[in-house]
């Protein structure tokens, strides 16, 4: 919690830096005559003035957005708060969870290019070109760069069979070494195709010979944008029927959040057998009804009868691992916390008196009188049946249902020496230990809920961030282009896409460090999925914008580009298993063609 206020305070002090600051400004002396910055110019060849030469229109629309951000009058200052920027929203979408959530999905193109929706005409094509670019780059960078860097990062030596023959080094250097991925992850990249349909339908009209600017093509882009929501909702309904990649994702949303909490892997291993201890009895109950069948007197099982009883556990296993209080009617012999709650409430209410004094301690005289009450015959043990009889006249309908069970966790932790019954010494050291155990259980739950309360001021702060700063970074790419005179297409293609997928590939470069098998099987398909939801949603938003804003359609082009690096990074990658070295060399070299072809290929499809 410390760390958390100290980090809060740290952002809190640089964006209030940030908003002191002066766009732009110079002192003059009284008697000196304020230029009005275009006549009695003297020409100074310096660098920083030659910058702000080529920025003279930006400086006349320095705007501060929403009243308080800061805005900037020449390159560097662009440039500084593009960085500032980037820099917010990537730790906007860790506070808001990442790609987990819808926010972190929608990202910058959602927006920023639904601002255009209420802005000016021409501000909304602005924005409408920093989507396409932003759209275009982070599928494009996440199925070349960052594949290619997770690809070098988790290849391993492949095996070779004892024997072979020997191969030169140049060939052992391509197909050596590489990743080995399962069949899941070809899955995925099979999905990723059906991101495509709404980019086909949009650009086959094109092909043809049909008029952007013509209201035929209005039309086509409304069916494009059906076919776009049409291939999200069908891909979130299928996962109903099939939770293969709903269940991948939660497996990767595993592993990233071992790797950010910075936890080894033989610590998270004995984390995990902790959590699932209270799973071990089930498996003993599984083992003692195979070994002594009740149904049968000859002490056999029908292999009906195997599978049903399989079945069920399996099933009732299930529930118990996803919900460990689902069985807390039926089972609670299998979940002890809940367990250790109860007794706490029964013994509490047979004593009619707490055993814990005000400050905290145990009350050791409470606790003799509690072992007094259970001893019936007063002959200083207490039996199983004497156990049994005081649960029964407890009036506690939760307890009374399962007096069987709790009556053989009790004797099984209080008997100490195991003769099967329990002595005044046993039952006081075993209480005064359960006892410490139900404060160790508060204190815990107490720390979750604080942390709960924490998770959800991150998410609100988080989604803040995204929903405030996603804009004013789109101006500062426009102002920034116009700069350099650099169309804010290549802008936001190159820049803004590293930003907005910077947690993301961050995350998946750790993950895929680790070198383990499903490890980098599962940051393959995770990367199949980014694209594929930045291919509907980016397109959706992009097109909402275009159609409902009455503008034409300019970019065939780059939906082109997106189309080419899909299908061939979704062939390579849904065909094979086993990647070589040497499709690096055609992951890589896809990120500059892509850029050469946009830049080179018109709306029309014909070279420039």
């Amino acid at each position: 919690m410390g760390k958390l206020v100290a980090r809060t305070a740290f952002y809190s002090s640089f964006f209030l830096f940030l908003l002191n600051t002066v766009a732009g400004g110079r002192s003059l002396q009284h008697e000196q005559q304020v230029s009005d910055g275009r006549h009695d110019h003297e020409a100074v060849s310096t660098f920083l003035l030659n910058i702000k030469e080529t920025s003279d229109d930006s400086e006349e629309n320095c705007e501060q957005m929403y009243g308080f951000l800061p805005c900037s009058r020449n390159l560097p200052g662009h440039l500084f708060l593009i960085v500032v920027y980037e820099y917010l929203l990537y730790h906007g979408e860790s506070y808001a969870g990442g790609d987990g959530r819808i926010f972190g999905v929608l990202g910058n193109n959602f927006f920023g290019a639904t601002s255009g929706l209420t802005t000016s005409t021409e501000k909304a094509q602005d924005y409408v070109v920093t989507g396409a670019g932003l759209l275009a780059g982070s599928s494009i960078l996440l199925l070349t760069v960052l594949w290619g860097i997770c690809f070098i990062c988790g290849r391993t030596k492949f095996y070779v069979k004892p024997g072979s023959k020997p191969r030169n080094q140049a060939f052992q250097l391509l197909t050596g070494s590489g990743v080995v991925t399962d069949a899941e992850t070809s899955y995925h990249a099979k999905v990723m195709f059906f991101s495509l349909i709404p980019f086909l339908v949009i650009l086959l009209p094109s092909v043809f010979g049909l008029s952007y600017s013509s209201q035929e093509y209005k039309t086509v882009i409304l069916v494009s944008l059906s076919a776009a929501v049409i291939c999200l909702f069908a891909y979130f309904y299928y996962q109903i029927f099939d939770d293969r990649i709903q269940n991948r994702r939660l497996e990767y949303a595993e592993v990233e959040r071992k790797i950010e909490l910075h936890v080894p892997f033989y610590e998270v291993q004995a984390l995990m057998l902790d959590r699932e201890k209270h799973l071990l009895i089930r498996q003993k109950d599984m083992e003692k009804t195979l070994k002594y069948p009740e149904n049968n007197d000859d002490r056999t099982m029908t292999r009906g009868e195997f599978y049903d009883t399989f079945e069920e556990w399996l099933d009732v296993t299930r529930i118990l691992i996803d919900d460990p209080y689902s069985l807390d009617k039926s089972g609670t012999e299998y979940n002890q916390n809940k367990l250790i709650e109860h007794i706490s409430l029964m013994m509490e209410r047979a004593s009619g008196q707490k055993l814990l004094k005000e400050n905290g301690a145990r009350d050791e005289s409470a606790i003799d009188r509690f072992f007094e009450r259970i001893d019936s015959n007063h002959d200083g043990f207490i039996t199983q049946s004497e156990l049994k009889n005081f649960i029964m006249e407890v009036n506690y309908e939760e307890i009374v249902l399962m007096e069987d069970e709790i009556a053989d966790i009790i004797i099984r932790h209080l008997d100490i020496d195991g003769n099967g019954d329990i002595d005044k010494h046993e039952f006081k050291s075993g209480v005064m230990r359960w006892l410490k155990e139900i404060d160790h259980l508060a204190s815990r739950k107490h720390k979750l809920q604080r942390n709960q309360l924490t998770a959800i001021t991150l998410l609100i702060v988080g989604i803040f961030m995204l929903t405030v700063l996603a804009e004013p970074l789109v101006e500062s790419v426009r102002k920034f282009s116009e700069s350099v005179r650099i169309k804010t297409f290549y802008v936001s293609f190159i820049l803004v896409p590293l930003a907005t997928n910077a947690r993301t590939a961050i995350a998946a470069i750790r993950a895929a460090s680790q070198k383990r098998h499903q490890t980098t099987s599962l940051t393959f398909s995770e990367i199949y999925h980014k694209v594929f939801m930045n291919n509907i949603l980016g397109f959706s938003v992009l097109v909402s914008v275009i159609y409902f804003r009455g503008l034409t359609w300019h970019f065939s082009a780059e939906i082109l580009v997106v189309i080419i690096v899909c299908v061939v990074m979704g062939i390579l990658a849904s065909s094979r298993s086993k990647f070589p070295n040497w499709t690096l060399f055609v992951a890589f070299p896809l990120y500059p063609l892509s850029l050469v072809v946009v830049y080179f290929v018109d709306d029309t499809f014909r070279i420039t």
